[in-house]
């Protein structure tokens, strides 16, 4: 069987970042993948101030230093940097911009009086554009594009809608995988402009998981039985109705998990993203 290559975008690892049960599955899922042996995953995570270089050893690699990104009609030279979860063998590539990341609390979407950030939805679609764009630097593609939640639900669009002409980018697929269900994952349509792209849905706000349903070539519902998700889900009929209606999968993850309950979830995730 050939190794199945993934690029697991994620706005939350733990230990790195932590806000809410994203960072805990990112690190878990991973290294369940990566200890399977016949997968070659790689992480994406936006380097935050709060990230101690010395703490997790951020080393610098050259061909990903001065990468230029264009976003909203304007060039960005960022950096990456190469470390891995501790006590694990799973890269993570940082991706640096100070005037995007650099400042952000470890609450990263609100400052510590409880204010929501204005600009979260601007600061995530970069990650999303960034993310693309310094992947040929990497030398390396990928099968598959994990993407995760409300901060990375534009990959799907723009693998469809712009990266897929090139040819370096026309064969990757995309897995949306949604942790969460709060009012995060409405971004303007003025973030959507940033990136020249046309939302599917009118209106000045749009449901991100919904367009990157409507993008991805699977979406993957993490059932969370600790907070009753799916119960909640079914109660956004249009939400769930467009959930229905896609390649789908859900998985439910116990209060309590173990090795085992890990390995099996990266069984099914595995094997679904084979078969795309």
């Amino acid at each position: 069987m050939a190794p199945l290559k993934l690029y697991y975008l994620a706005a939350e690892v733990a230990p790195f970042s932590e806000t809410y049960q994203l960072a805990s599955f990112s690190r878990k899922f991973t290294n369940r993948l990566h200890l399977k042996g016949d997968i070659d995953i790689r992480v994406s995570h936006p380097k935050y101030g709060f990230i101690s270089e010395r703490k997790y050893i951020l080393r610098e690699v050259i061909r990903l230093k001065n990468i230029p990104v264009v976003f909203a009609n304007e060039t960005h030279i960022i950096n990456m940097k190469s470390a891995f979860i501790p006590e694990t063998r799973v890269q993570v590539y940082f991706m640096e911009n100070n005037s995007l990341y650099k400042e952000l609390p470890d609450l990263i979407y609100k400052a510590r009086n409880g204010r929501i950030f204005s600009d979260i939805d601007a600061r995530f679609s970069f990650f999303n554009k960034a993310a693309l764009d310094t992947l040929q630097s990497l030398f390396w593609t990928p099968d598959i594009i994990i993407c995760n939640d409300w901060q990375t639900s534009l990959i799907p669009t723009l693998l469809k809608e712009q990266f897929v002409q090139e040819e370096f980018y026309s064969n990757i697929k995309s897995v949306y995988v949604i942790h969460s269900l709060n009012n995060y994952r409405y971004f303007s349509k003025s973030t959507y402009n940033m990136l020249d792209l046309e939302p599917t849905q009118s209106g000045k706000q749009i449901d991100n998981h919904m367009q990157a349903m409507e993008h991805a070539d699977l979406t993957i519902a993490l059932n969370y039985e600790s907070e009753e998700w799916m119960d909640k889900l079914k109660k956004q009929k249009n939400l769930f109705d467009k959930f229905k209606s896609t390649n789908h999968l859900i998985i439910d993850i116990p209060q309590k998990t173990n090795r085992e309950v890990w390995e099996n979830i990266a069984n099914i995730i595995e094997s679904a993203c084979r078969n795309l």
